[in-house]
């Protein structure tokens, strides 16, 4: 399964797409941890992202997406027609499970160890269910969602742009800068451990290339990420407030400083 490097290096990176990242085992203490699956769950399914717990795959009109479980067997995840940024709306929750607009275009089979993201065009309305497992992976729960907010924005635009774009990119702020570095040296990290990667820091970007305040660590083992919080200008560490797995209330330290 792969994360965002795995959709922006292989530009980055002249074109050679990078190992897939993958999840940590689920071990058996994980798996001695998971809560029992309710009895009258019609269709059971894998936790999203890295979990390793069984959850109850949706039903017909329930709300989907990049953070919820998966549609049931011969369903799929569709945003409205028309919609201009369909991945995006699937990153906050805003589609529907609804009957396959092809048999088989759906795998009722667990997700694998391992899924190379699909190509979607960005006026596609519809994901199947191994391209929605991609994107699980690409943003992990319990990460700010902002972070996967920003970069997907960040991904549309480069797809529409070409690489032509990338030096513009590279150059809109800060954080920016910092969070292409920071691709590069993490797909040459990759490469260089077969994808054996399961913690990682991208920073969290504003539109307008700088820092959010509240910037954390993306686990790929199933844990909660580290969190901490920044100055939005620079990203340096705000004197007296936490690194904690959860919300560090940035706002509350950065209104502090003022």
């Amino acid at each position: 399964r792969c994360w965002l490097p795995a959709l922006l290096l292989p530009a980055l990176l002249g074109g050679v797409a990078p190992q897939p990242m993958r999840c940590s085992p689920c071990t058996p203490e994980k798996l001695s941890l998971c809560p029992p699956v309710p009895p009258a769950c019609p269709e059971t399914a894998r936790q999203p992202g890295c979990g390793c717990c069984q959850t109850c795959a949706l039903g017909p009109g329930q709300p989907c997406g990049v953070y919820t479980a998966r549609c049931r067997q011969g369903l799929s995840c569709h945003v409205p027609p028309g919609e201009p940024r369909p991945l995006s709306a699937l990153i906050q929750g805003q589609g529907t499970c609804l009957p396959a607009s092809e048999p088989g275009g759906t795998r009722a089979a667990e997700p694998a160890d391992s899924i190379e993201p699909e190509d979607i065009p960005l006026e596609s309305t519809e994901l199947t269910q191994d391209q929605l497992l991609s994107y699980q992976l690409m943003f992990p729960i319990g990460q700010d969602k902002s972070i996967p907010w920003n970069a997907i924005t960040a991904y549309e635009n480069m797809k529409a742009k070409r690489v032509s774009e990338l030096k513009k990119w590279k150059e809109q702020g800060p954080c920016q800068k910092e969070l292409y570095r920071a691709l590069y040296k993490l797909a040459k990290a990759q490469q260089r451990s077969g994808g054996e990667i399961y913690k990682f820091y991208l920073p969290n970007c504003n539109k307008n290339g700088f820092y959010h305040s509240k910037q954390c660590e993306t686990s790929l083992d199933g844990e909660s990420a580290g969190c901490w919080c920044v100055y939005p200008k620079n990203g340096r560490r705000i004197p007296g407030s936490p690194e904690m797995r959860g919300d560090p209330e940035c706002q509350q330290h950065l209104d502090s400083q003022e």
